[in-house]
């Protein structure tokens, strides 16, 4: 009797592991799709999401204006995608900033492409974090045109012979 208890115990707390590991979110990681993720466009207010942008290579470049290794980052994407009038290229920079205000004034600053600017959508904000690895940095994603992960903070370099293939 305390063998099959056992065993039914065992299985219990199996099932319930396997069913609380079922409701994660995927996290960002090469090789692998791309997370969902919803933004709102900096320029027109209208929402996009990675998924449907398909058939094109995404950069995704995640950056903060009190963080000024990805300020400098997203200011070379964007000079890099303005040099590169290739279609095969969309470039969507996710700026974290708490303030709006703040946001707006560094891309009129820094003169980056208003339409390339992006904002994470309240209903994401409190995922894309974990997602997305930032704890650590921001971090930038390039997916290919199937939606898979295939650089984690490429170089320029990286994304321009991507394209070129």
């Amino acid at each position: 009797m305390k063998k099959t208890m056992m065993i039914i115990a065992l299985f219990v707390v199996l099932i319930f592991t396997v069913s609380s590991r079922s409701d994660r979110q995927p996290q960002a990681v090469k090789g692998f799709d791309a997370p969902q993720l919803t933004l709102t466009n900096c320029a027109d207010s209208s929402e996009i999401e990675l998924s449907g942008i398909k058939g094109r290579y995404l950069l995704v470049n995640f950056w903060a204006a009190s963080d000024a290794e990805s300020r400098i980052t997203a200011h070379r994407f964007d000079r890099f995608k303005a040099a590169t009038p290739d279609e095969r290229l969309c470039l969507l920079q996710v700026n974290l900033d708490r303030s709006t205000r703040l946001f707006r004034e560094i891309v009129r600053r820094d003169r980056l492409n208003a339409a390339q600017q992006f904002t994470v959508t309240a209903r994401n904000e409190s995922s894309v974090e974990h997602t997305f690895n930032l704890e650590s940095g921001m971090q930038s994603y390039l997916i290919d045109p199937d939606g898979k992960i295939i650089a984690v903070n490429p170089s320029i370099e990286t994304v321009a012979k991507a394209i070129e293939s």
